[in-house]
């Protein structure tokens, strides 16, 4: 269950048309579909919470990953809580706004779907990040 839940996540594309289909709402379910799962089978046996953390901190530092994967690995970090968003996303806030900051530029030539994909990784960061600063 954890693979497919997780592939909602950060998938490059979860439809064929990314620009009119809402799979923001996706994203944003299976994150917290994927903490309620941490949340009831993490034991310190299996370590399920730390592996989920690992996937999307791996998601977060790739350098060549959409700005869509970087919204889902976001959200997915943001359902876990305050300290997971201290550990794993304040460190990487100043490549994340150089990134929006590059698709919002309007000389750049980036698609539509990257727009939308800043303009709401920057409200995710604004509603994530503002609570444990």
């Amino acid at each position: 269950l954890i693979p497919a839940v997780g592939t909602c996540i950060v998938s490059r594309q979860l439809c064929t048309r990314p620009d009119h289909d809402n799979h923001w709402a996706l994203r944003d379910f299976a994150s917290r579909m994927m903490a309620a799962i941490c949340k009831n089978f993490h034991s310190s046996t299996n370590n399920v919470q730390t592996r989920v953390t690992k996937m999307f901190s791996d998601a977060l530092c790739s350098d060549r990953a959409p700005l869509v994967s970087y919204y889902g690995a976001i959200a997915g970090l943001q359902e876990l809580g305050p300290e997971v968003i201290k550990v794993f996303v304040l460190p990487h806030i100043g490549a994340l706004a150089a990134k929006i900051d590059m698709a919002l530029d309007t000389s750049n030539s980036t698609s539509r779907v990257e727009e939308i994909a800043a303009q709401n990784i920057r409200t995710l960061l604004v509603k994530s990040v503002s609570p444990v600063l």
